[in-house]
């Protein structure tokens, strides 16, 4: 196809038609009005965007002299389409399980397989198989007390039987079908990395198994930057989840089909399960929240109201004061806990003055931020927590955003805030950190790049409204004055710097699924250091019924993706 300048080739919101790869020229790609890149000759369009069903952008020829090669979606799911083995369902979703590195007794093993599937009926409704190993032939399938379907099968014997429907298939100590390609999930140990040994195309979900009682954290802040504009790192390990459970004392046997609710699991076991369940389905829930200072309160409205309506939070990525909140709820939100006391703590630190002045103890040096976190969370460090925290910072050694994966919380935290020119920089040779909002306000891209299917982004930096003073004396000679004050340039910079964080906020915002804009404020940047105005921001967040509405509308959201029929894993941004 030869599009002419202007012509679209796509529409945001339209159903996919297929992929386009442009061999010359230059399309221009939008979404919600914005620019977000230019592609050109060897990109590609459309990849990602087949999984989602619908275009998240709009994409514009501009150049006189485009070209570029179009395959129909019909022809590549053709094209993709594998031999089934017989009696196997259209849409069944199979997953494999396997240990690496992991002195894990098989009957854990297959306890942990029998009780993911009975959350999976509980928390979803969905209509769920689990494939045994045995030695007879194979038996007809068997529904539980608990909703689950069991099968015991043998060597080379079929998984159904025609007729059968199943949503998800869980496989445990069985060959799976020639034919298929089943997601795996691998369990491995604290510090254990996949080795991607599985079925060659298969995606894999690295789980590590955390014990409450034995922590291993690493002493350094350890992460990675973001991929650039390029493309997706591909020598990053795919996105896992974290599985923090005391298996060694769990009560249930492999083959007991009692409801989940009759097993007397404690809460931390029982969330432990849910999460991972949604990992597994791919129905996991992540939250980009901004920085702002004390406007940094509203994510802290916005959490409580998320508990109220029982949406579950997976991942959570920040910058500078979303870095902050997030570290209070994810740190305590362990074991059962939802994170609401961390949240409370965070607001009486505020209230009290005491953040006022670990921020101007941070002009000398940052770590009075991290002495304030410590003493309140302890020596947690990211990769203990069970939800998935990602606080960004900026390299200033490299120029690049880093997403904080392990080390301590309280120092990560410390990294992610440190306000270049306020604040003293976070010194980790050979890295110089300091705000991760200056290359990433809303870190939607790394929730994406770490699995989330849907995406929450919060931008709570507001915009100022900029009031020019009227020059002193009249005419031209009092413009040119006027254009030569020192206070109003010092304005304008700072006026500049605030609608440069908002906007850029805005910008990565529009690559999630549901955004929250503030808008605009007076004097955005003098107020955000007014911590101890935290009750009027949470009383100013709880009547802003703009937020209110999205919050609803991410609620809806969830129940579209808990009930739905056709787990398809994570995804990526287009």
């Amino acid at each position: 196809m030869e599009p002419l300048p202007g012509e679209g080739i796509c529409r945001e919101g339209d159903p996919v038609d297929g992929v386009y790869l442009l061999r010359s020229g230059e399309w221009r790609v939008t979404a919600g009005g914005t620019v977000l890149l230019h592609l050109r000759s060897g990109m590609s369009l459309g990849v990602e965007a087949l999984a989602r069903g619908a275009w998240p952008v709009t994409v514009t020829a501009e150049s006189a002299s485009s070209h570029a090669l179009f395959l129909p979606r019909a022809e590549l799911e053709a094209a993709a389409g594998t031999p089934r083995h017989a009696g196997i369902p259209p849409r069944v979703d199979v997953v494999t399980f396997r240990t690496q590195g992991l002195e894990l007794p098989p009957a854990v093993l297959s306890t942990l397989v029998e009780l993911v599937a009975k959350v999976m009926v509980h928390d979803f409704g969905d209509r769920v198989l689990l494939v045994h190993a045995g030695t007879k032939r194979a038996e007809g399938t068997v529904r539980g007390a608990d909703g689950v379907f069991r099968r015991t099968v043998g060597p080379r014997s079929p998984f159904f039987t025609e007729g059968e429907d199943f949503d998800c298939v869980l496989v445990e100590g069985v060959p799976v079908p020639e034919g298929l390609t089943p997601r795996e999930v691998l369990l491995v140990p604290p510090g254990g990395e996949a080795d991607g040994a599985g079925p060659p195309g298969a995606p894999v979900l690295p789980t590590v198994l955390l014990s409450p009682w034995r922590p291993r954290a690493s002493p350094t802040l350890r992460g990675r930057a973001l991929p650039d504009e390029d493309g997706w790192d591909e020598d990053a390990p795919p996105p896992g989840c974290r599985l923090r459970l005391d298996w060694e004392r769990l009560m249930v046997r492999p083959g007991d089909s009692r409801p989940l609710a009759a097993l007397g699991l404690d809460a931390g076991t029982r969330d432990a399960l849910s999460r991972w369940a949604r990992a597994i389905t791919g129905r996991r829930v992540g939250l980009a929240l901004s920085g702002g200072g004390v406007w940094g309160f509203y994510h802290v409205h916005l959490l409580r109201r998320l508990a109220a309506l029982d949406v579950p939070v997976d991942f959570l990525s920040g910058a500078s004061m979303g870095s902050l909140v997030g570290a209070y709820y994810c740190g305590t939100a362990r074991d059962g806990r939802e994170g609401l006391d961390g949240l409370r703590r965070l607001q009486h630190r505020a209230s009290g003055g005491h953040l006022s002045a670990a921020a101007l103890s941070s002009v000398v040096t940052t770590q009075a931020m991290e002495w304030l976190v410590r003493g309140d969370l302890g020596d947690l460090a990211l990769e203990e927590l069970p939800m998935g925290f990602l606080p960004v910072t900026t390299d200033l050694t490299t120029g690049r955003c880093v997403v904080l994966e392990k080390g301590p919380l309280a120092l990560a935290v410390r990294a992610s805030g440190s306000a270049p020119g306020v604040w003293a920089p976070t010194l980790q040779p050979p890295a110089r950190y300091v705000d991760g909002a200056f290359t990433s306000m809303v870190p939607v891209e790394v929730l994406l790049n770490a699995g989330a299917d849907l995406v929450f982004s919060s931008n709570i930096f507001p915009a100022g409204h900029h009031h020019a003073a009227r020059p002193l004396l009249p005419g031209a000679v009092g413009l040119f004055l006027s254009a030569l004050n020192p206070v109003a340039r010092a304005k304008d910079l700072l006026a500049s710097g605030v609608l440069l964080l908002h906007r850029n906020g805005d910008l990565e915002s529009a690559r999630g699924d549901l955004r929250y804009d503030v808008g605009t404020r007076d004097h955005p940047l003098m107020g955000s250091m007014r911590f101890t105005h935290v009750d009027a921001v949470l009383d100013e967040a709880a009547r802003d019924m703009g937020l209110e509405q999205k919050l609803l509308e991410l609620k809806q959201a969830w129940e579209s993706l808990r009930v739905r029929r056709t787990p398809s894993g994570g995804k990526r941004a287009a």
